[in-house]
């Protein structure tokens, strides 16, 4: 599964892949296992426009991982007993945390 994630400011977000053995999704589509990245100072977490685009290979390389565990409590379409059935997921910058924006409802 490939977990991308454009929640800048998460300390498991490396060059937008996620890093974390697992996630959890809850019931609005909102990733409960955000961590923000304390070793961030204040302008790196406001200056996101360096980071922002996803182009070349090597900034976000597809990091395959089948031992990725995503709990899952939205109405999704991959949601399976409580954990999402998808090859990838993408998370994007929420407000307050990241939100899967790969939710399709039934």
């Amino acid at each position: 599964m490939d977990l991308k994630c454009k929640k800048l400011n998460c300390k498991n977000n490396d060059g937008c892949a996620c890093m974390k053995r697992g996630i959890k999704i809850d019931v609005m589509c909102e990733c409960s296992s955000f961590e923000l990245n304390n070793d961030l100072d204040e302008k790196q977490r406001q200056d996101i426009s360096r980071n922002m685009f996803e182009a070349a290979p090597e900034i976000h390389p597809f990091r395959h991982n089948k031992d990725i565990n995503i709990e899952c409590a939205a109405e999704c379409i991959f949601n399976k007993d409580g954990h999402c059935r998808s090859n990838g997921i993408s998370v994007m910058n929420g407000k307050n945390s990241g939100v899967c924006i790969t939710n399709i409802e039934p």
